[in-house]
């Protein structure tokens, strides 16, 4: 022992006359450790003052520590009980060298006080100069420093031994020293503050993980709860493992605890139940649901769920038939998108017509719209429907004439699998499944042959359709919406059409009337249409001649506003002017008056140019500037025409 302190102080005169000779002439020693040389070089260069009498304290926010401390402590108190009454100080510090926490004798600790060796001293390379806790961070490995080592004074009577902590990333968070008296300095010292170190840096990554797991969880957890899916995990023995919050919700299992129950003690469905890895996509369930008898009228997806290829469970996707129905209607366009504000007349018989239309949407009664094609019938029933209490759910629409007579039937009843040759595997949902809760417009119904009339009956009278092949019977609540240019009840005498049909349909009759009995409202449908149609175009919106009105109001329109529309649009695509004039307008459309050129014609001239003043003041509130603009002429051209036709407004 007296051999071994022997040494140690002579190895420590060496190193004292080394320091002496740097800090006072600024010469190294070649014996001198190449960490301690470069450490002693960089303290020169921070001005580190080596007589400082004590360590610098700031304040810490221990807390942000609090999981470092709490993980090192268990290891910091298991190297004190190696090294209990010795002398020696176990410390813990942040990455930028201030101590975190200290355990050691009382006498020491008292000793270590004395010199600011205490919790929240800053031992920093650039603060202390070198030593062990602040040079381990600026090289980043373990480190032992000894005597007069230290830049230091006050750390001279000191051996430390200090090694940096990192984090899963590899960056340093803290510092693990060991600090005591300079002649008990041993290597193996150094050794056990390194394995305490790497047992600190293990259990912190375990910690991590952990942490990340449990994210992962409730990360998962959140996901599947904010699903608009019911999901539900069983395992091999169908044990259910995880139910979100949606599928409680849905099958109404709020306070019920799924988890750890068999699946076949909720449900009796065997697609459910089945322990086997089966695939379903998109099936149509009623499941009955255990616990409350109730069943639900659900599409399922069961997908199989592999580790290392060997099956470990199913997840199951439940949705609501009926939103999935809502999405499908979104998606496919099954909306109505016309409003009463986008239907264009001021005519008094059109107007009338419009009024009843509005009270129509007020009920829930079957509407039939009568009129020649090219009428307006179906932008009539999407207004009505947008204007109905059914507002929010799907507008269907499907032509009767337009679909031949073998498919109708499974058009609006749908089928199950195997119906028929061609049958869609699963089944197909007719358009009476899909609007239910909305509305189902039925256009040309005069066109529905007798036998299809009977189901429709049947279907309006129980509310209920049962798809063709099968045997269950599907509730639905749908409001009918009927169209035809025919007279229905010329159809019933003669026998082509129900009469009992005719009366369920005909509740609220809306007849609508012809282009050519409403021809005041002429210009003032062109003027929306080419607005729309110029838009469509990338067009600037032409000035319109009166002689191209009075061209489109001496015409008869046998198709109505669809065929007002088409001629419109076909002018503009052809015309490259910023004028629309008479001559700019298919030959189609003076055919009505044979022998009469464009540039000839003059009957009901004034009328019509009175008619489109009037029209003009009444678009425009009343403001003849406007009005002068629409029509495309100057204000006192305007004023002329006024007082010629002894028009006051």
């Amino acid at each position: 022992m007296w051999r071994r302190c022997f040494g140690v102080n002579s190895r420590r005169e060496d190193v004292k006359e080394m320091w002496k000779r740097f800090i006072f002439k600024n010469e190294l020693d070649e014996k001198l450790s190449p960490i301690v040389k470069d450490s002693w070089i960089r303290s020169k260069k921070w001005k580190v003052d080596p007589f400082q009498p004590y360590g610098h304290i700031k304040k810490i926010k221990i807390e942000r520590y609090r999981n470092l401390i709490d993980w090192s402590m268990p290891f910091m108190e298991g190297l004190y009980s190696i090294v209990k009454g010795s002398g020696f100080l176990v410390i813990l510090c942040n990455e930028e060298g201030q101590l975190l926490k200290s355990i050691g004798d009382p006498d020491t600790l008292e000793m270590a006080a004395k010199i600011g060796f205490v919790e929240g001293a800053d031992w920093s390379e650039q603060t202390m100069g070198t030593n062990a806790i602040g040079t381990s961070i600026v090289i980043d490995q373990p480190v032992q420093i000894f005597a007069e080592e230290h830049y230091s004074q006050i750390c001279q009577s000191w051996t430390c031994s200090a090694a940096p902590i990192h984090d899963s990333k590899g960056n340093i968070i803290g510092v693990l020293n060991v600090s005591g008296p300079y002649e008990k300095v041993h290597p193996h010292t150094l050794g056990m503050v390194v394995s305490a170190v790497k047992a600190i840096e293990y259990q912190l990554k375990l910690n991590e993980n952990t942490e990340k797991n449990i994210m992962m969880q409730r990360f998962l957890e959140a996901t599947t709860n904010n699903m608009k899916e019911g999901i539900l995990i069983i395992d091999t023995e169908g044990k259910i493992i995880k139910a979100n919050d949606q599928l409680k919700k849905l099958l109404c299992l709020d306070q019920s605890h799924l988890e750890g129950k068999r699946v076949n003690e909720i449900f009796t469905n065997k697609s459910i139940v089945s322990n086997k890895p089966v695939y379903l996509q998109n099936k149509e369930l009623h499941l009955k649901v255990k616990p409350s008898g109730n069943i639900h009228h659900v599409m399922i997806d069961k997908i199989p769920i592999y580790k290392d290829k060997r099956w470990i469970g199913s997840m199951i996707m439940l949705k609501e038939i009926e939103k999935v129905r809502q999405f499908v209607n979104c998606l496919s366009g099954n909306q109505a998108k016309i409003t009463f504000d986008d239907i264009i007349g001021q005519h008094p018989h059109f107007i009338q017509k419009l009024n009843e239309a509005k009270l129509a949407a007020a009920t829930d009664s079957n509407v039939l719209i009568l009129g020649e094609s090219g009428t307006g019938k179906e932008m009539f029933a999407q207004a009505i429907h947008n204007a109905s209490k059914r507002k929010n759910k799907p507008f269907i629409a499907i032509n009767c004439g337009g679909i031949p007579r073998d498919l109708l039937g499974s058009e609006l009843f749908g089928y199950v699998e195997g119906a028929f040759t061609g049958a869609k595997k699963g089944g197909s949902a007719g358009k009476f499944e899909l609007a239910d809760g909305g509305t189902l417009f039925l256009d040309e119904i005069g066109e529905m042959s007798l036998e299809m009339q009977v189901l429709l009956l049947r279907v309006i009278q129980e509310k209920e359709v049962m798809r063709i092949g099968g045997h269950k019977v599907i509730p639905v609540d749908v409001r009918i919406i009927a169209a035809t240019n025919k007279n229905l009840r010329e159809e019933v005498q003669k026998g082509s059409f129900r009469e009992d049909l005719f009366f369920r349909l005909n509740v609220m009759p809306i007849t609508l009337p012809p282009l050519r009995e409403r021809k005041e409202d002429i210009p003032l449908l062109v003027h929306h249409f080419v607005g729309k149609l110029c838009k469509k175009l990338n067009k600037p919106f032409p000035e319109i001649r009166p002689d191209f009105l009075e061209a489109l109001i001496q015409y008869d329109w046998p198709g109505n506003i669809r065929e007002l529309q088409n001629i419109l649009e076909r002018t503009l695509n052809r015309n490259t002017k910023p004028i629309l004039s008479a001559k700019d307008l298919p030959e189609e459309v003076f055919q009505m008056f044979p022998g009469q050129k464009r540039e000839e014609m003059s009957l009901h001239r004034d009328e019509i140019k009175k008619q489109s003043i009037i029209q003009a003041l009444r678009l425009c509130n009343g403001n003849i500037t406007k009005a002068a603009k629409h029509l495309g002429i100057s204000r006192s051209t305007f004023y002329r025409q006024m007082k010629k036709f002894n028009i006051s407004y």
